[in-house]
């Protein structure tokens, strides 16, 4: 039996984008990410509204407006500072 999804798993091409988007430095338009999934990737233009619409807490991107238009810039969050194990241990003894 073949098993059909409705809505696919999108979070290849949330990797697609946060690729495509760390090229610009300035970020991009909505307009910008959907003609790039319509010409260069398998997924549909409306897709790219409920990737970028993930939960605050991913810190994938952020936008600027929040409320997603057509005027809205999606650029990379910043990353978190990452710890360096060995000096936390040293601390602990």
């Amino acid at each position: 039996m073949l098993d059909l999804e409705f809505e696919p798993d999108t979070a290849r091409l949330r990797r697609i984008l946060r690729d495509f988007i760390s090229k610009a430095p300035n970020g991009l338009t909505i307009p910008e990410l959907k003609q790039y999934a319509l010409l260069e990737t398998v997924y549909r233009p409306a897709q790219v509204i409920s990737t970028v619409r993930q939960p605050p807490e991913a810190g994938v991107v952020t936008t600027e407006p929040r409320a997603i238009n057509v005027k809205t810039r999606v650029t990379l969050a910043a990353a978190p500072p990452t710890t360096n194990p060995s000096a936390e241990q040293g601390a602990l003894w």
